[in-house]
C-alpha cells in the first residue's frame, strides 16, 4: 500500500478524527488487530460472532497507529457510523489513485480459476495485483485493492455474491475497465429465485465499468448471449460451440492431464484437464488481447496457469489418482468435475465422492438429482455420497445404472474408500466448502502415502 495520511483517510471515509490532527502516515490497513505496527490502521469490523471493537485496545498496545471505529477510542482514530462501509469507501478512494487497467471477474462457476488464469497471463507483462483465496466479498475486495502500489501494472479482482445488489456494491468500488462474466448457473439460486435473477445480479458488474469499458462474456451461455444487443458497453463473446462468438476455441482436445486448442492463429495448452478450463483460458486470452499483450506472452501465461489449492488439484499416491475439488460446489461445477473424472485416463475405476450443495432453496432436490444423472451419464463406476441433500445424488445415479453408496459422515466415506480402492483407480472428492471434504481427501492422501 502507498502511504496516506490519517487526515486523507478520514476524508475518504467521511469520518471524524479522534485524538490526532491526522498527520499520521499509514501504509497498511488491516481487519486483524494482531497485525499492529507503527504505520498500521485497524478497521474494527463487526460480525455475527465477533466485534473488532473489543480488540482495539490490544491493537494500540501492540504498537498500531490508529483505528477506524464506531465508538470513541482511547488512542488515535477515526469515528464512523459503519466500519464496513468505511472500509469500502477507503478502498474506492484508494483505487482512484491508480490509472492501471483493472479486470473484474464474476460468474456462477469458474470465477476463481478464470481470475487466476487472467492473472497468469497479465503477469507475463508486469506486476499484477490479484484477489487471493476467497477474498471476493465486501471485506475481501477492499482489502485486495488496498494492497495496490505503484509497482503494479494490472489488477484482477474477483467478485462473489449471495444476493442481488452485492456485485453492484463491489464493482462501484473496484471500477473495472474490463468485466468478465464466466457463466450464469444455479449457484445461490435459493437466495435469488431463478436463473434470470442470477443473470441480473451478475450483470451488475457492468454498472461499475469505467467509461469505454469492455465486457468479456461466455457466448455459449444462452442467457448471456441473449443480452448481446442490450448491453450498456462494448462486448467480446468467447466460446467453443457458438459460431457467432468473437473468439472461438477450435480443435479442442481435453485429455486426462491437459487441454489443447486453437484460437485465432495460435495454439494454446492448459496444463489442467477439463473443457471448463478452455473457457477460463478463452476469457484470459480475450483479456490479454484487449490489453495489447503479444500472443507469445498470452500463450505462456495460459500454459503457466495452475489451479488453486482444493480446486481440482490432482496428485497420485500408491497408484491411485486423487482429484481434490473441495473448495466449493454447485451443479454446474459438479458436472464439470465429473466430466474431468470421466476423461481421467483408462485402466482403473472412476469413483466420485460427492457431498451437499447449499443455498439452493426449493431447487435443492432437483439440482442434486441433476448431478446424480450426470454421474450415471458419464458412466462413473462408483458414486459415494455424504450429507442429507447428497442422498438424492445417490438415488438418481442408481436410477441411471451407476453403483452408488450413501454414508452419514466424512469418516465413513473415507473408510469406504480405504476398503474399496485399488491401484489404477481415480477418485474425485467434491462438495460445498462447509462439508469439509478435505477431511476425506487429506485422509486418503495420508493413508496412500503411508502405504507406498
Amino acid at each position: 500500500m502507498e502511504q496516506m495520511t490519517l487526515r486523507e483517510i478520514a476524508g475518504a471515509v467521511h469520518g471524524k478524527l479522534l485524538h490526532t490532527d491526522g498527520a499520521v502516515w499509514i501504509d497498511k490497513v488491516s481487519t486483524d488487530s494482531r497485525e499492529a505496527d507503527g504505520s498500521a490502521l485497524f478497521v474494527a469490523l463487526k460480525g455475527e460472532r465477533f466485534d473488532g471493537h473489543d480488540f482495539i485496545d490490544d491493537f494500540y498496545r501492540g504498537g498500531g497507529a490508529a483505528a477506524i471505529s464506531e465508538r470513541e477510542t482511547e488512542g488515535p482514530g477515526i469515528l464512523v457510523e459503519d466500519t464496513l462501509l468505511a472500509l469500502g469507501d477507503l478502498a474506492r478512494h484508494y483505487r482512484g489513485k491508480f490509472r492501471l487497467p483493472v479486470v473484474g471477474v464474476t460468474g456462477s462457476a469458474g470465477k476463481t480459476s478464470t481470475r487466476t488464469m487472467i492473472e497468469s497471463v497479465l503477469a507475463t507483462a508486469g506486476a499484477t495485483c490479484a484477489t487471493r483465496g476467497n477474498l471476493n466479498n465486501d471485506i475481501g475486495l477492499p482489502r485486495t485493492l488496498l494492497t495496490l502500489d505503484s509497482a503494479h501494472k494490472y489488477a484482477v479482482i474477483e467478485m462473489g455474491m449471495n444476493h442481488a445488489g452485492e456485485i453492484r456494491y463491489l464493482t462501484n468500488i473496484a471500477r473495472p475497465d474490463i468485466a468478465v462474466i464466466t457463466n450464469v448457473g444455479t449457484a445461490h439460486i435459493g437466495n435469488l429465485g431463478s436463473r434470470e435473477a442470477i443473470l441480473r445480479a451478475k450483470l451488475e458488474i457492468l454498472e461499475g465499468l469505467n467509461p469505454g469499458g469492455l465486457a468479456l462474456l461466455n457466448g455459449d451461455d444462452e442467457r448471456l448471449y441473449a443480452r448481446k444487443l442490450r448491453l450498456p458497453c462494448r462486448a467480446v463473446y468467447y466460446g467453443i460451440r457458438n459460431p457467432a462468438c468473437d473468439l472461438i476455441a477450435r480443435d479442442a482436445a481435453c485429455g486426462a492431464l491437459e487441454s489443447r486448442f486453437r484460437a485465432g492463429d495460435d495454439e494454446f495448452i492448459v496444463r489442467a484437464p477439463g473443457e471448463h478450463h478452455v473457457y477460463n483460458a478463452l476469457a484470459a486470452i480475450a483479456a490479454g488481447l484487449a490489453l495489447g499483450l503479444p500472443a507469445a506472452d498470452i500463450q505462456k501465461g495460459v500454459a503457466d496457469f495452475r489451479p488453486a489449492d482444493m480446486r481440482q488439484t490432482m496428485a497420485e499416491f500408491g497408484g491411485v489418482r486423487v482429484i481434490e475439488d473441495c473448495y466449493n460446489a454447485n451443479a454446474d461445477s459438479m458436472e464439470a468435475a465429473l466430466a474431468v473424472l470421466a476423461a481421467s485416463g483408462a485402466g482403473g475405476r472412476k469413483i466420485a465422492v460427492l457431498g451437499d450443495m447449499l443455498e439452493l432453496g426449493e431447487f435443492t432436490d432437483a439440482e442434486h438429482r441433476r448431478v446424480g444423472a450426470c454421474a450415471a451419464r458419464h458412466k462413473i463406476d462408483l458414486v459415494v455420497t455424504v450429507g442429507e441433500y447428497a442422498a438424492a445424488i445417490a438415488v438418481e445415479a442408481r436410477l441411471g445404472g451407476a453403483e452408488a453408496i450413501h454414508v452419514d459422515s466424512n469418516a465413513q466415506a473415507l473408510q469406504t474408500l480405504l476398503e474399496l480402492l485399488r491401484p489404477g483407480d481415480t477418485v474425485l472428492v467434491k462438495a460445498s466448502r462447509s462439508a469439509r471434504f478435505e477431511e476425506i481427501s487429506h485422509g486418503l492422501r495420508a493413508f496412500l502415502t503411508k502405504s507406498l
